[in-house]
Parts: C-alpha cells; sequence; structure tokens
C-alpha cells in the first residue's frame, strides 16, 4: 500500500457517522493506505460543539496512537463528509521541503482579520504564538507533514490543545510557531456549502452530505 503515493490517508469521524463516502475514495485509489479515526459523539449539544471547536485535538490523539503504523512522508487527514472520487495524485500536491501544513484556504491574519471571526481567538494562544497567528479554513481536507505530526506532539504544547482554541486557527498557527510554513492548495469544491452526490462529478468536495 502506498506505493507512488507520497501520503497516507485519515478519515476523521465519528463512530454515530461512519466513513459514507469510503467507497469512493477507494475504489479510485486502490493502492492509498487508508485509515479511520472514529471518536464518540458528544453526549449533550453543548459537549458536540466543543468537540467541533477543537476537533484538531483529534490529529494530534490519532497521530499519538498510530504514526508507527505509518510509513508514508505526510498524511491527508479528511473529515467524513468529504466525498473524493478521483485519484488524489492528479489533485493533491506533494508537500515541498520546509511545508508543515497545507489545506483548502491560507486565511492570513492581516488581510482577512474581520472576516475570519476565528481570529477573536487569538488572545487565547500563549503570547509566543500572537503574532504568528493564521489560520486554515476549513479544516476538511488538509495535508501534514510527518516532521510537523511530530512537532505538535511535544510536551510543552500539552496546554495549548486542552484550551479551548478554534481549531482552524490553533492547528496551523502551532505548527507555524514551531518552524514550518503553512501553504494552501487548490481546491475550489471544497467549502462549507452543501451539496449532493449528484452534485460532484471527478474531485474532491465537501461537505457532501448524501
Amino acid at each position: 500500500m502506498t506505493r507512488d503515493y507520497p501520503y497516507e490517508w485519515c478519515w476523521m469521524t465519528t463512530q454515530e457517522r461512519g466513513t459514507p463516502h469510503a467507497r469512493a475514495l477507494q475504489d479510485a485509489n486502490p493502492g492509498l493506505a487508508i485509515h479511520v479515526s472514529a471518536v464518540l459523539a458528544g453526549a449533550t449539544p453543548e459537549d458536540a460543539h466543543h468537540a467541533w471547536r477543537n476537533c484538531d485535538r483529534n490529529i494530534r490523539a490519532w497521530w499519538r496512537e498510530n504514526r508507527d503504523r505509518v510509513s508514508a512522508g505526510s498524511m491527508v487527514f479528511a473529515e467524513y463528509d468529504v466525498l473524493c472520487n478521483v485519484d488524489t495524485r492528479t489533485v493533491l500536491p506533494r508537500l515541498p521541503l520546509g511545508v508543515g501544513i497545507c489545506g483548502p484556504h491560507r486565511v492570513s491574519r492581516i488581510r482577512d482579520r474581520r472576516r475570519f471571526w476565528p481570529f477573536a481567538d487569538i488572545p487565547r494562544l500563549p503570547l509566543p504564538m500572537r503574532p504568528l497567528a493564521i489560520a486554515i479554513a476549513p479544516l476538511a481536507v488538509l495535508i501534514i507533514s510527518r516532521a510537523a505530526l511530530d512537532l505538535i506532539l511535544r510536551p510543552e504544547l500539552d496546554e495549548v490543545f486542552a484550551a479551548d482554541i478554534f481549531c482552524e486557527l490553533r492547528l496551523p498557527t502551532v505548527i507555524r510557531w514551531a518552524g514550518l510554513q503553512v501553504a494552501s492548495m487548490d481546491l475550489q469544491n471544497v467549502h462549507v456549502t452543501r451539496m449532493t452526490v449528484d452534485d460532484c462529478p471527478s474531485g474532491i468536495y465537501h461537505p457532501v452530505k448524501s
């Protein structure tokens, strides 16, 4: 598995939601190693909202438990409602040297602060990280290098990930603070407007609910 693929894939989901689009990914990428991270959904609406805000914790926890099972130099993390019905090698880039994380839209504090509300969480970041604040939106499809994943496991970051900080801000900022670059990739159909399977020819799409 993963022959000719520079990454492995991990579905990020809950036990209740499952992986509704797994077959499409497998059919289009028979040589790709695929993993699943399925956590329990929040017991209350408040718990679910808190888990949604802090879903990057699941990436960190999954990597801590599974890094020795991964042979590739990077990982693709995809939310359960991502539909990929194309050979990923034709649409997802290889991470350039020095890039730690790549997502659909790189959001700048200087250019986008007024329109991107999660920047309101900057004061919740540790003081040394605040000048480096940056975001990726949405976190639906991410490529993260092995080096970046190892860096976010540092014990001194436990407090940062225990704090309630919106994931789209915290994860890219931490990786940038650790000395790696944050990049974007051309995924025009990965956004927040709901779609159906019938809306999706060959490509990568989010969110696809049915």
